[in-house]
């Protein structure tokens, strides 16, 4: 009897690896194909040839995303939100959003926010930091609307919400 029931959870272990082993690839290209997306949008939204737009790091968890980015001397990070099958900035800041508290008053879960945090935490710990202090230039918060695309997108002139890029 005991040798019938080891095989048989020999057989349920088994089965249970194969299908991480076949499902695990499909999470990663999802994140992948997701970042892909994020900063797809965003050069779509704020990339210029006089301009560029450099966005690094993305990190995401569940259907929350925030990504660094910088433009000439400046830089910020943008809190996107998955909306069906696509990404929309939400809002933009500086250092704010490495805070959990922050995001969860932007309407994160507790969880989501803090898992969230520690991810940016990890990537941004590879970032030259110059790069580091660009983000930390956006100052304020600017709500995104998604749907406005273009008119989110302002200059970078003296600091108001208003007239800060991404």
């Amino acid at each position: 009897m005991i040798f019938i029931w080891k095989k048989n959870m020999i057989r349920l272990i088994q089965g249970v690896l194969a299908l991480v082993l076949l499902f695990a690839p499909l999470t990663s290209v999802r994140a992948h194909d997701d970042a892909h997306q994020i900063i797809h949008l965003m050069k779509m939204m704020f990339d210029t040839p006089e301009n560029p737009l450099s966005i690094k790091p993305v990190v995401i968890k569940a259907d929350y995303a925030i990504a660094g980015w910088v433009q000439g001397n400046r830089g910020g990070r943008a809190l996107l939100k998955r909306q069906g099958e696509n990404w929309k900035i939400h809002l933009c800041a500086g250092d704010a959003l490495k805070e959990a508290k922050m995001l969860e008053h932007a309407g994160i879960d507790q969880k989501v926010a803090s898992e969230l945090v520690k991810s940016l935490e990890i990537a941004e710990n590879g970032i030259d930091r110059a790069i580091l202090a660009k983000f930390a230039t956006f100052e304020g918060i600017m709500m995104v609307d998604g749907s406005t695309e273009h008119s989110a997108h302002g200059h970078h002139g003296p600091s108001t919400e208003a007239k800060q890029s991404p």
